[in-house]
């Protein structure tokens, strides 16, 4: 008698979690048997999982099967992040870093935010700041300085002293 392998299909949901500075995919079942990472990046399309695959249409991820890898990985090109893919037998799993994410109070550091890193670099040199400074070193308007300072003192790396004129901003401690 011939040995006969038994497919065995897994039903489970896709795990969406979604944190401050990712959105991470689960979906159980792996990849299809003979399909690495590799194809996949190539543009092989398998698709394992269609409610996956629907929620990464509507993300505007992918526009037709075997489009999305590459798309996605172009999306993070330059951006000194990328995205994260795992692959088990029995799972798969990417993880999407939130291009939009740039400070934590969490650490106190700016997480990679360009502007917040070069603020904080020239409040410890100065001892404080003002919007002014904020203006002139990142050469922008008062609205794009006044908006990261907030969401600075929205994250506890900067504190707010006075108002109009005479606010100053000074590394919380």
């Amino acid at each position: 008698m011939p040995f006969q392998t038994l497919a065995v299909v897994y039903s489970a949901s896709t795990l969406i979690s979604v944190y401050d500075d990712r959105i991470e995919f689960v979906s159980v079942g792996g990849l299809i048997n003979g399909i690495s990472i590799n194809d996949i990046m190539m543009g092989i399309s398998v698709c394992r999982n269609s409610k996956l695959a629907n929620v990464f249409y509507r993300l505007q991820l992918v526009e037709a099967y075997g489009t999305g890898m590459r798309k996605i990985v172009n999306a993070y090109e330059n951006t000194g992040k990328k995205p994260n893919i795992e692959a088990t037998d029995n799972a798969f799993k990417i993880i999407l870093p939130n291009l939009n994410y740039s400070m934590t109070a969490d650490t106190g550091k700016s997480n990679g935010s360009p502007d917040a890193e070069k603020v904080l670099k020239l409040v410890e040199e100065k001892g404080f700041i003002i919007r002014g400074d904020v203006e002139t070193l990142l050469n922008c308007g008062q609205t794009t300085a006044g908006r990261l300072l907030r969401q600075m003192c929205d994250m506890k790396l900067l504190v707010q002293k006075g108002k109009g004129k005479n606010t100053e901003y000074h590394i919380e401690r």
